[in-house]
């Protein structure tokens, strides 16, 4: 099964950034040939560790291991307040908003996970943790003013915007793709130490 570790977004930000997607989505359709995935608003998450394929009898060890990570972590906010491209505006595939400065927790909560299942015998990850949410995949390479006006649209709509929550747990969740996308099954889910 093909799995991950993320931090879910609550709803009223789901339906923020949808909105911003339908905005955006009008923009790129301006764009020949239409060049944007966007992802559905129910699938928007903050991934923690993409898992990828995994057996099915490794589940409970991999549990075990959010589990004990989660009693280390404190519970945080997380304010969404930066957008852009990677890798960058030359080469853009994913269009993503995430925080100008992540909370240490964020990041000390990724590490930890990280070390605990490399050392469980999962492949250590080869880019830095750079904490982000996914909102759109361009599918055709576009060129840079279009990129520029899409991430203005999208700058201008997170600046006026009080997008902060708190982040109180992680969930493991098992995409299944389909024709119409992933679907994400929810297989455990860990609350964060309360300070």
């Amino acid at each position: 099964m093909r799995a991950f570790i993320a931090i879910e977004l609550p709803k009223d930000i789901k339906a923020g950034l949808s909105k911003i997607q339908e905005e955006l989505k009008a923009e790129s359709l301006k764009i020949e040939p239409p060049s944007i995935s966007w992802v559905k608003p129910q699938n928007l998450h903050l991934t923690l560790k993409f898992l990828g394929d995994i057996p099915a009898e490794q589940l409970k060890e991999i549990k075990q291991i959010i589990s004990e990570t989660t009693k280390t972590i404190s519970g945080f906010r997380l304010r969404l307040e930066a957008a852009g491209f990677f890798p960058n505006l030359q080469t853009a595939r994913i269009i993503w908003v995430g925080a100008n400065q992540p909370p240490p927790e964020l990041k000390q909560l990724a590490q930890q996970l990280e070390a605990r299942l490399v050392k469980s015998g999962m492949p250590q990850e080869e880019r830095d943790f750079r904490p982000h949410i996914t909102i759109g995949r361009i599918k055709n390479r576009l060129n840079s003013f279009d990129l520029e006006k899409i991430l203005d649209k999208l700058e201008k709509n997170i600046t006026g915007s009080n997008w902060e929550f708190n982040c109180g747990e992680i969930t493991l969740f098992e995409s299944t793709l389909g024709p119409g996308g992933p679907a994400y099954t929810v297989l455990d889910q860990c609350n964060l130490k309360i300070t």
